[in-house]
């Protein structure tokens, strides 16, 4: 049994996730991922449960090959709109190319499966790019012996002889982040999560791990937190069938003293406890729903759905702020959300395109090497720096705010941008602390807690302790710390999550996906540069 309250003594808290598998344009869900029924929209459901509170969402285009290559893009862009929590994203990533699309497209993690058992490589290529925080290992476990899982691919159809236990070892070892582990026996039963499968992995890894598969009920989701050492659980069954919805979830996890995310529930939607579905007659709820919730037929995509809705979702020329785009970085949700202040954004990619801007923002996902690197090929770190200078407000956002700093220890020494004095340094190794929960990279909602405030900081008016999302293995660590407006803890260790030196400011969280504080952070923001 773990100590789950034991999270609160240092930040960490559990996360609550919602599973949403994509078939061409509709949301389904199966029984061992099979016998599957259409549930809905990906955006009416995504929309659902960001309003009911889910701490990330996870999109898994479960037959990527057969349909559009874009599909599952589009429905990130889709995302990005109006959600503003993290996401992952996975089904058909087969290159380095495909995560870069999908992080540019808004998500913050991006998942591989059947690409990594065939070219294992690619995970240790992909976290070098992107960093470790961004890369999610999927494993589909069967049981083929008692105490022995294998791992599939295929949506649970094809096996790859790998053993779960030395697979998800050895996605850790080749710099995966995080692993969702999905048991396929239980998968819909809603018959409870594989807690002796998921006892074994996270004692296996240090990296955080989503357990998905087999939640039929809150006290479900209660048990596994309780017996294993997960960190989040992935919810679908409870969720579409609106047996039960996050509020009831994390109000039982809380009744335990499991630390959570507090969320208000702004959704209007009743949930429908104890409602039963045939199994054998799946057909009858899918027709059911495909005239109520969704008013589509299964095989029709919506118009705004297709690429030509995005034709124009980069926009460029003068504007209130100008979005820094390096090509490993999430521009697409921080151009939704300050957009959805009412604020004029464009892309710059620049040095000619920074003019006609009043500010910058630098947004990043990636690891700082890679990241510096990008700046450089497109000609823009001394652009940057001279804009700086002048007095152009500018604000980085997670890796963005780590390359406004001197150096990085990521991966070897880094110079950066050197705008800010200090060094970008590492969380101390798991090994080193003994805490039941302390995994690394660091992933989800941590509170911060201001140090300095006045009426021209990033955090006036915000209420702290708060809430926000962090995903990330590296800190700042600034020289003059009275530039720091707020700290943040995890593993035992305080670090700098918010900074403001003049005209340059930054967070180590990503605002953009910390819902309404995010937001009310960005906005002021705003008000500092007058836009």
């Amino acid at each position: 049994m773990y100590n789950c309250s034991a999270a609160t003594s240092y930040g960490m808290k559990k996360r609550i996730i919602a599973r949403l598998d994509i078939k061409g344009p509709n949301v389904i869900k199966g029984i061992q991922l099979e016998c599957l029924r259409v549930m809905g929209k990906p955006d009416d459901l995504a929309q659902e449960y960001y309003q009911q509170g889910a701490d990330e969402l996870i999109y898994l285009d479960t037959v990527a090959s057969l349909y559009r290559r874009d599909n599952l893009l589009n429905i990130v862009k889709q995302a990005s709109e109006n959600i503003f929590i993290p996401f992952i994203a996975g089904g058909g990533v087969r290159n380095i190319n495909d995560i870069r699309s999908l992080l540019s497209a808004g998500a913050e993690k991006v998942a591989v499966n059947t690409a990594a058992t065939k070219n294992p490589e690619l995970i240790r290529q992909a976290a070098k790019i992107f960093g470790s925080q961004c890369i999610v290992l999927s494993i589909e476990a069967k049981q083929v012996a008692p105490g022995r899982w294998e791992a599939y691919v295929d949506n649970g159809r094809q096996r790859t002889g790998l053993d779960v236990i030395k697979w998800a070892k050895q996605g850790e070892k080749l710099g995966a982040g995080e692993i969702l582990l999905t048991a396929v026996d239980r998968d819909g039963m809603e018959n409870g999560l594989d807690n002796e499968l998921i006892k074994k992995v996270t004692e296996a890894v240090s990296i955080p791990v989503i357990a998905s598969g087999g939640a039929g009920s809150p006290q479900d989701v209660v048990e596994c937190v309780k017996k294993t050492n997960v960190d989040a659980v992935a919810v679908g069954s409870i969720l579409h069938y609106r047996k039960f919805g996050m509020a009831d979830i994390k109000s039982e996890l809380k009744k335990e003293k499991i630390a959570v995310r507090q969320t208000v529930n702004f959704s209007t939607k009743q949930n429908k406890t104890g409602q039963k579905y045939d199994i054998k007659n799946y057909n009858k709820y899918t027709m059911r729903h495909l005239t109520g919730v969704t008013g589509l037929a299964a095989n029709k995509i919506r118009t705004e759905d297709a690429p030509a809705r995005f034709k124009e979702e980069y926009p460029k020329g003068s504007a209130d702020l100008g979005v820094i785009d390096y090509k490993i970085n999430n521009v697409r949700s921080v151009l939704r959300a300050f957009q959805k202040l009412g604020k004029k954004v464009a892309i710059v990619e620049t040095p000619e395109e920074f003019d006609e801007v009043k500010t910058l923002v630098l947004p990043g996902v990636g690891a700082f090497g890679e990241g510096m690197k990008a700046l450089k090929k497109a000609g823009l770190i001394e652009s940057i720096k001279r804009q700086v200078m002048r007095g152009k407000p500018i604000l980085g956002l997670c890796l963005g705010m780590q390359m406004l700093f001197f150096e990085s220890e990521e991966f070897g020494r880094n110079k950066g941008l050197d705008l800010i004095e200090g060094n970008v340094v590492s969380f101390k190794p798991v090994n080193k602390i003994k805490l039941p929960d302390y995994k690394l990279p660091h992933i989800g909602w941590t509170k911060i807690s201001a140090v300095r405030r006045n009426k021209t900081t990033l955090l006036s008016g915000i209420k702290t302790p708060a809430d926000v999302y962090f995903v990330h293995s590296f800190f700042s660590q600034p020289k003059d710390r009275s530039i720091i407006l707020a700290n943040a803890e995890y593993g035992g260790q305080k670090f700098c999550a918010v900074v403001q030196k003049e005209n340059i400011m930054g967070t180590q969280f990503h605002p953009e996906k910390s819902g309404e504080v995010g937001l009310n952070i960005l906005k002021q923001f705003c008000k500092i540069a007058k836009i």
